[in-house]
């Protein structure tokens, strides 16, 4: 073989090839890696909030229904001939059902149940309270007429008095 008379530049050349193909590969390869290895990560974080999200919808659909039994009982108060006490037995289990399905960490559904909770109690109060008035409204408005009737006897009975007590003075008055 004959002798070279440039190998020593040759095989510089070679090795500074060699030396950038292996970066550049090294870097197509990590590229792709990291390509397809961080988009599964973040599929992986992306399923567990969906999973989140998702039990959270089904706990608040359970919320709900329950919240619209509740409400159809708390108006089944107000019926007439129902069994009121029987009634507040089965609104006050349905509010504690209520209130074990609330959440109990600082999230809006959180807020948003407790709220929801405080207002059927104050719902269910006023509706108690609107059942034990009764017909003390039409009472009231009987009561508003019978005073009215007497406030104009009264005002006739004054007038009566006034003109008899007019008569009388000038009956005394002619009788001098």
């Amino acid at each position: 073989m004959a002798h070279i008379v440039n190998a020593k530049e040759r095989d510089t050349a070679f090795w500074k090839f060699l030396g950038f193909f292996l970066l550049s590969t090294l870097l197509v390869v990590s590229a792709i890696y990291f390509d397809t290895r961080i988009p599964s990560k973040d599929n992986a974080i992306m399923r567990e909030q969906i999973s989140s999200y998702k039990t959270q919808a089904l706990s608040q659909e359970k919320f709900v229904r329950s919240m619209d039994d509740a409400k159809a009982l708390i108006d089944s108060l107000s019926r007439p001939g129902s069994n009121n006490v029987y009634l507040n037995q089965q609104i006050a289990a349905k509010i504690r059902e209520l209130a074990q399905l609330q959440y109990k960490d600082s999230s809006m559904y959180s807020r948003l149940n407790k709220n929801v909770l405080d207002v059927f109690l104050r719902y269910q109060e006023a509706t108690n309270k609107v059942i034990g008035i009764g017909d003390l409204p039409r009472q009231l408005e009987d009561y508003k007429a019978k005073y009215e009737q007497a406030q104009r006897d009264l005002d006739n009975t004054r007038r009566d008095l006034d003109v008899l007590r007019r008569s009388s003075v000038s009956t005394q008055g002619a009788s001098f």
